[in-house]
């Protein structure tokens, strides 16, 4: 089924030879993956590098049937539903999602690693066993993407990094092996950036992931390759991680709903991670997918499992049904009183405002943040407690260069080894500031049951520009449940103009920030918010996330 390549793919260096510099390594890891792309898959007239939004492109290509096109515009949910009642087959469902990935990938390039026809003999399977005895679990028959840092059984785990390159996982990490196990069908790894740390998604190993919505724009990171893929609907629902921002970033970006949930709920032992052993700054692995009712499935399929059997420091809080309360307060605030969000960001917020203001479900108060800037310095520093030494070895070791944002999310101001002592000191400190901001929080005179936010200063950042992540960061140094969901808005020249009159604070990033508002430049981004709830509240962030969707669609 796979295109046929006449070039030698086989770069690896014998003994008697210098080891493959890492030019050749990374164009041996490009040209492998995408002779994996079946022949009639691929574009016939590849699209002008300035053409900015591709999304429709798998609708007038001539590659997909209507029906295949119908199959991968629905959710996971409704995906499940046919597949379980036998009116579609799993066999037809993943051709369809591997048809369509492999557009998008030609597009956006958004895989690391592609393999349909294992998948379709899995489906075929999966069709035979639910033909003699009914469906294999919650995931029965659905395509699962998975972002590439996690360890799939007898594919690379390689993190972006070209030393890492010829890491081929012996098993699947927990949490993939409970997705495999309820009956998904794995079919691809999507990218991620170098170090696994920028809210961009570009590596020396398999280039620059972009945004489909407006390929000027970056698709976010570190999940920047799952957003990218579900956005252009090659996948119905993918598993990202999030230790600032790496699931609710891209989801937001690309339209999507993203979730990060309090840590130790959710197993996550990625395939391949630096700092192993560092708790300063919890990581936590969610979905990103096309429904809020996606994302319970998925949480509550994961947590039905009873993980916490398994992995020792898990947990043991099954999913739970929540009611919500008669009047809902929101916190509602647009501004973190470190950076002002660009116009499109600001207009989302005060539309959903007015339509809260009008709902008789809801109360809004006026939230102020709690010294978010601090909270933002002190979580960088504890991303690099080590001074970036483990991860600058790794680069150092294949000669890869290390790229813009890798230098900046290192930058000498936060980033130095630190002692003992220090350690300590930084990690009593972020005890501190989660006190002082739960005590913040019940503290107002109004307490809220929810936050709502920006997800970023702007919508879908230019490239190479995504250097503030404090809206999501400082959730993940609280770690609070957090989700983020779509409004429905695009940004738009003619409606979304510069504030001339707003002077910038003399901040690190604020200035910065505001310089980067050309409204033509992120024409046709989707517009985005977050949710956030206290610890543990997560069964109640995601049904707010889905209700205040709706709200916004209204």
């Amino acid at each position: 089924m796979a295109a046929s390549m006449s070039i030698d793919l086989n770069l690896s260096s014998k003994d008697s030879e210098p080891p493959a510099s890492w030019q050749k390594i990374a164009q041996k890891a490009q040209l492998l993956r995408d002779s994996t792309i079946p022949r009639e898959w691929l574009l016939g007239d590849p699209v002008s590098d300035d053409v900015r939004n591709v999304i429709k492109v798998p609708y007038t290509c001539g590659i997909m049937a209507e029906t295949e096109l119908a199959l991968t515009d629905k959710d996971a949910t409704s995906l499940l539903e046919l597949l379980k009642s036998g009116r579609v087959g799993s066999y037809d469902v993943t051709f369809a999602f591997c048809k369509r990935a492999a557009i998008a990938h030609q597009l956006v390039n958004c895989m690391t690693e592609m393999w349909f026809d294992e998948a379709l003999d899995r489906a075929r399977e999966l069709d035979r066993i639910f033909a003699d005895s009914g469906p294999v679990g919650a995931f029965h028959g659905l395509p699962f993407s998975i972002k590439n840092t996690f360890a799939v059984k007898g594919r690379r785990s390689d993190g972006a990094y070209v030393a890492w390159y010829d890491n081929i996982a012996k098993e699947d990490g927990m949490l993939v092996k409970i997705i495999r196990d309820e009956g998904a069908v794995l079919y691809c790894k999507t990218t991620n950036p170098q170090t696994a740390m920028h809210l961009e998604t570009t590596s020396n190993l398999y280039g620059r992931t972009l945004n489909p919505f407006n390929r000027m724009l970056t698709p976010g990171g570190s999940s920047g390759g799952e957003a990218a893929l579900l956005a252009m609907r090659g996948s119905p629902i993918g598993l990202g991680g999030d230790g600032g921002g790496s699931i609710r970033s891209p989801a937001a970006n690309n339209g999507l709903f993203g979730m990060k949930a309090t840590s130790d709920r959710i197993p996550f032992v990625r395939g391949t991670s630096t700092m192993r052993g560092c708790k300063s700054f919890p990581i936590v692995a969610g979905p990103l997918c096309h429904s809020a009712r996606d994302a319970e499935l998925f949480m509550q399929t994961v947590l039905d499992t009873s993980p916490w059997l398994q992995e020792y420091n898990l947990v043991p809080l099954p999913w739970r049904q929540t009611t919500m309360p008669e009047k809902i307060t929101i916190g509602l605030y647009v501004d973190d009183g470190s950076v002002m969000p660009h116009p499109p960001v600001k207009h989302a917020l005060e539309a959903l405002k007015v339509k809260l203001e009008a709902d008789p479900r809801f109360e809004v108060i006026e939230w102020s943040p709690c010294k978010h800037d601090l909270g933002y310095d002190l979580i960088r520093q504890l991303y690099w407690e080590d001074g970036g030494v483990e991860t600058m070895a790794i680069m150092e070791s294949s000669g890869e260069p290390v790229l813009d944002l890798s230098k900046w999310v290192m930058k000498d101001s936060h980033v130095r080894p630190r002692t003992l002592k220090e350690s300590w000191e930084l990690n009593y400190q972020r005890e501190e500031f989660q006190k002082e901001y739960l005590a913040h929080w019940l503290s107002a005179p109004t307490v809220p049951d929810f936050l709502v936010c920006p997800v970023g200063p702007s919508v879908a950042p230019r490239h190479e520009t995504a250097r503030y992540w404090g809206y999501t960061a400082i959730f993940n140094l609280l770690d609070y449940p957090a989700a983020s969901f779509p409004t429905g808005l695009t940004a738009s020249a003619s409606i979304h103009l510069p504030d001339t009159d707003y002077v910038p604070r003399d901040t690190e990033f604020d200035e910065y920030n505001w310089k980067q508002y050309e409204p033509s430049a992120y024409e046709g981004a989707p517009i985005s918010l977050q949710v956030v709830g206290r610890k543990w509240d997560c069964e109640r962030v995601l049904k707010m996330a889905g209700m205040l969707n709706e709200v916004c669609m209204s």
